[in-house]
């Protein structure tokens, strides 16, 4: 909307007399949660989101780096990093793409939870696949009494 229009004054008010619809502040809470411009969150959670995701990353680095691991057997170490990275992936989920369990959200968190499920459907697939593929082709796989060995 031009600023020289005889309308310019309704511009972010809760209804505007041209469409009779809502105003632009109004209709993003049904949209999308926030008017473009507007920040969906504060500095201070950046920097927040950016420390905890420093250190989810610094722990799993000294676990590996160091040669004894701390006294850890190499199996609790793989479960730490293992940890570690999902809790990393919900730091990065609520504090840098914003996604929680306010209304606005919902079809955010909806959209990511069905693609987490293509994609373990995707990955055990592909595994059970690979899996049966290679224990269908191993040399020395049980033959049957009729099955005809090579002779060298």
């Amino acid at each position: 909307m031009a600023t020289n229009s005889p309308n310019s004054q309704f511009r972010n008010s809760s209804i505007d007399p041209a469409s009779g619809t809502f105003g632009r502040r109004n209709a993003a809470r049904y949209v999308g949660g926030t008017v473009a411009g507007e920040s969906h969150a504060s500095i201070k959670s950046y920097v927040i989101g950016f420390v905890l995701s420093v250190i989810l990353t610094a722990i799993p680095f000294g676990l590996v780096m160091n040669t004894g691991h701390y006294g850890f057997s190499i199996e609790t170490v793989l479960a730490a990093i293992l940890a570690l990275a999902v809790v990393q992936v919900f730091v990065h989920m609520v504090y840098f793409l914003h996604m929680d369990r306010s209304v606005e959200q919902r079809w955010n968190v909806v959209a990511f939870a069905f693609t987490l499920l293509i994609l373990v459907i995707v990955v055990s697939g592909s595994v059970w696949i690979m899996h049966n593929a290679t224990a269908n082709m191993t040399p020395g796989m049980s033959m049957g009494a009729e099955a005809v060995v090579p002779q060298r």
